[in-house]
């Protein structure tokens, strides 16, 4: 019988029944085994061992997506997955660098369950020490669907972009982009990889609705292109005191067709996922379609009260895009949510602006500890001190508004102070009724340049949401200049000044 078997397992393999592991560890067909060098438990079909330089890492959070466990004293971690189960990642430990494998964060491996029993899947973390301070680069809708817009994403905004992550930004850097990569049209998945890892950072990826192959009605098997691309479309990670939870928040039933919604099971995942993070961490999520804003169904995400019960009790920095508009809401005492401009503009259209008039960009984060100690919306083509752009009198088109001044803050919020000076009298504080928001429609923002639009203008849409405008109308008639002041929580202070001529 064991002569058997031995010549059985030849002919297995050299037959290629037996598939060959992405790592050393083990698969187990029909009893017989290749390479054992863990012993599964009873019931457990995926096991693996998370390993160091010098030896096995206690205590790592590994994850199928469904099943949330850790290693042991050995490093090794078991579980119990679905056949069709994916992925399994790693929350990489805050003491360990993100791995990458050609220019891109690899936290995860594929299982391919198949026909096998048992597949072993291994992660090997390079110990650096916990991060005391670090820089964020969050971009918002790349969105590249046709070869003119990669031209343009090569030629305006990544030479741009390249130079000011690797010169101006405090190393170390990473990155995430959050959502619509590409513009449907799925091919571009790669061709968008091989320009984000120019920029020479580790860039994670958030999936959006146009991320999805339209082709195809079931979620699940829409988002294939993604996740041969990139991996698993929810997953967490660490970064010093900080950590990261990327969630898919689009349901997606084809033909350009979804809804903003967090499945139940990301959110039994979730919950399984913060029982290991503590309190005083400072946690981030990245996800596409922002979870606050309500004017319309595929706009906010639908369970969003769900969502920010789990998170209760933490510091959370939500950052998401899907808008192509710069808006920050405040959710509660310990929740934030930033809203990014795109890095595409409105579109990939020339005019270099989103939605809202401001400039198409990205945000920048500096982190220290567990905290935000500053963070800022950057114009591509633009320095960094440009914030605001100033409408002189007749440029709105509103009867109402065209004997003053509209001031565009783009990255304003509530907790700003926004002032004005008329030639040489003193500082005036602006009150809020003089922000546009308070007055207009939310849906109506976008009208007030109608047909005449003025440079550096919001576009027509109507669902656009533009909550960073200011009305002013100067004391005299004969004024000469009008500077405007914003200052945000951060100690940042930004200055523009237009002449009446």
């Amino acid at each position: 019988m064991i002569k058997y078997i031995k010549y059985l397992l030849v002919f297995l393999l050299a037959t290629g029944f037996v598939a060959c592991s992405e790592d050393e560890g083990a698969q187990i067909l029909g009893g017989l085994y290749e390479k054992v060098d863990i012993t599964p438990e009873p019931g457990m079909n995926l096991v693996g061992r998370v390993t160091d330089g010098t030896g096995p890492i206690e205590g790592v959070v590994v994850s199928d997506g469904v099943t949330v466990t850790t290693t042991d004293a050995q490093g090794i971690y078991q579980m119990r997955v679905k056949r069709n189960a994916p992925f399994v990642f790693v929350s990489v430990p805050a003491e360990y660098e993100i791995p990458v494998e050609n220019g891109m964060p690899k936290i995860y491996k594929k299982i391919a369950m198949g026909d096998n029993d048992v597949v072993q899947r291994s992660f090997k973390l390079e110990r650096t020490g916990k991060k005391k301070r670090f820089t964020l680069l969050a971009l918002a809708d790349v969105q590249i669907g046709r070869d003119d817009e990669v031209t343009m994403l090569d030629e305006e905004v990544l030479p741009l972009l390249i130079p000011y992550v690797q010169q101006e930004l405090e190393a170390p850097v990473y990155g995430i982009s959050l959502g619509d990569l590409v513009w449907d049209n799925m091919p571009f998945h790669e061709v968008y990889k091989q320009r984000i890892r120019k920029i020479g950072v580790p860039v994670f990826q958030v999936i959006g609705n146009h991320d999805h192959n339209k082709a195809i009605t079931v979620d699940a098997d829409a988002d294939a292109s993604f996740e041969a691309a990139f991996g698993p479309t929810y997953y967490s990670y660490n970064i010093g005191d900080c950590h990261f939870i990327v969630l898919d928040d689009v349901l997606y039933t084809g033909s350009s067709s979804y809804t903003a919604d967090i499945t139940d099971e990301q959110m039994a995942w979730l919950e399984q996922d913060l029982k290991y993070v503590p309190k005083d961490k400072l946690i981030i999520i990245g996800l596409h379609i922002a979870t606050s804003r309500r004017n319309r169904p595929t706009s906010h995400v639908a369970d969003y009260k769900e969502l920010y019960a789990l998170l209760d009790g933490y510091n959370v920095r939500i950052l998401s895009g899907h808008s192509h508009n710069n808006y920050t809401t405040t959710i509660s005492e310990t929740i934030e949510e930033n809203t990014l401009g795109a890095v595409m503009g409105a579109y990939w259209n020339g005019e270099e602006l989103c939605n809202d008039g401001s400039p198409r960009g990205y945000a920048v984060y500096e982190i220290e500890g567990n905290r935000i100690r500053n963070w800022y919306y950057k114009g591509t083509a633009f320095p960094r001190e440009y914030q605001m752009y100033l409408y002189g009198p007749g440029e709105a088109v509103s009867e109402k508004y065209r004997d003053g001044l509209i001031l565009n803050i783009f990255n304003w919020h509530t907790t700003w102070t926004v002032e004005v000076q008329e030639d040489n009298a003193g500082w005036v504080t602006l009150p809020s009724d003089s922000n546009l928001r308070y007055e207009m429609d939310r849906r109506a923002y976008d009208f007030m340049f109608g047909d005449t639009k003025p440079e550096h203008r919001p576009t027509a849409e109507p669902e656009s949401n533009n909550d960073h405008m200011f009305y002013y109308k100067p004391a005299s008639e004969s004024w000469g200049t009008v500077t405007v002041r914003a200052s945000d929580p951060y100690g940042n202070v930004y200055t523009e000044s237009i002449r009446n001529e």
